[in-house]
């Protein structure tokens, strides 16, 4: 009689079949792909060490990407480590977790800003931290056309014995893992890993192809001439004068953007205190002689060029710069650029 049942080696390979399938599900190699790519190219320029905390010498080498399980993920690291957590807003929507050794990030913070305490090192690593992924947003920005920010929700040391406590940050079983070096000098470097959740990496993935399938769409509307827009008409001045040349200004029509903000949960009860939000279009000095002879139909000139964004102060601190429209029969002003929500936060404090 034959005998049927299954070897060793055949009940191992059925055991390791649907682990392998769950894996394949979790992020195809499209989608790992598409990531690869963008945040390749994000990670890949001099554009994210283009800040005054990191010197010349700087650069960030790879990432490597994986796709790997929950159980998985903290598997090569040895304790001390940072664990950050983070998250992109905007267009790529994530959370997200970096972990980096404790000790190299000590050297590297040390190196870039002179401290030697723990708390002050603990600091420096924070900062470190929030700016360079700010800056990997601003590359994202520029690489997709789509706006995205990046805030730093808090850091902590995970000791050895200690595990990290996914439920509370996110249920999701599968990550995209990055493995990079950021090196500073000829011998100080980290290595970081920013792990992805699966889910929200999907659809990022399929919001990047939606952008794809209408891109031609909006470039030729973006093309097309509009018949509501007229060009400036100059200003009469009298005969004889050598003053500037003076134009009325030709302001674009307003249209509505749904901009989705997020503020850490300890931020929820202080969200009802108003505070002063100022647009301020230039300044310029000027001699007590040159005020007092001021009339109705004197020019002052400011020491902003036409077309250069406006500034938006919070509390008289500058926040983020933008654009003048016209909202109905009132100025409005449509925000180009703006602060991470940390830098925001540490703004107002």
């Amino acid at each position: 009689m034959k005998d049927e049942r299954l070897s060793p080696e055949e009940m191992e390979g059925l055991l390791n079949k649907p682990e392998h399938t769950e894996s394949a599900e979790a992020l195809s190699s499209h989608e790992l792909d598409v990531l690869k790519e963008l945040f390749c190219t994000a990670f890949g320029g001099k554009a994210v060490l283009q800040d005054s905390l990191f010197p010349e010498t700087s650069a960030i080498e790879g990432p490597v990407w994986t796709v790997k399980s929950k159980e998985a993920l903290f598997s090569e690291m040895e304790t001390p480590v940072y664990i950050a957590l983070g998250e992109y807003t905007g267009f790529v929507k994530m959370p997200q977790i970096v972990t980096l050794d404790q000790t190299d990030a000590h050297a590297v913070a040390s190196q870039l800003t002179g401290e030697t305490e723990e708390e002050a090192l603990f600091a420096a690593v924070q900062d470190m931290l929030s700016r360079l992924f700010t800056a990997s947003a601003s590359a994202l920005s520029m690489v997709t056309g789509q706006e995205a920010g990046y805030s730093l929700s808090g850091m902590d040391i995970l000791e050895a014995g200690q595990t990290f406590p996914f439920t509370h940050f996110t249920k999701e079983q599968w990550f995209a893992e990055a493995l990079f070096t950021l090196s500073v000098g000829d011998h100080q470097n980290v290595a970081f890993r920013m792990y992805l959740p699966a889910g929200p990496c999907r659809e990022l993935v399929e919001n990047l192809a939606g952008c794809e399938e209408h891109a031609e769409e909006v470039k030729e509307g973006q093309d097309m001439p509009s018949n509501d827009q007229q060009p400036p008409e100059k200003t009469q001045q009298p005969e004889g004068t050598n003053g500037p040349s003076v134009q009325s200004v030709q302001f674009s029509s307003f249209d509505d953007i749904t901009a989705e903000q997020s503020a850490p949960n300890n931020l929820d009860m202080l969200l009802d205190i108003p505070l002063q939000v100022t647009v301020e279009l230039g300044r310029t000095k000027r001699m007590v002689k040159d005020i007092l002879e001021m009339s109705q139909g004197s020019i002052i000139e400011l020491d902003k060029l036409a077309g250069e964004p406006v500034d938006i102060l919070i509390n008289n601190k500058l926040i983020a710069v933008g654009e003048v429209v016209v909202i109905d029969e009132n100025f409005g002003v449509r925000v180009t650029d703006i602060l991470s929500t940390a830098e925001r936060i540490s703004k107002l404090r």
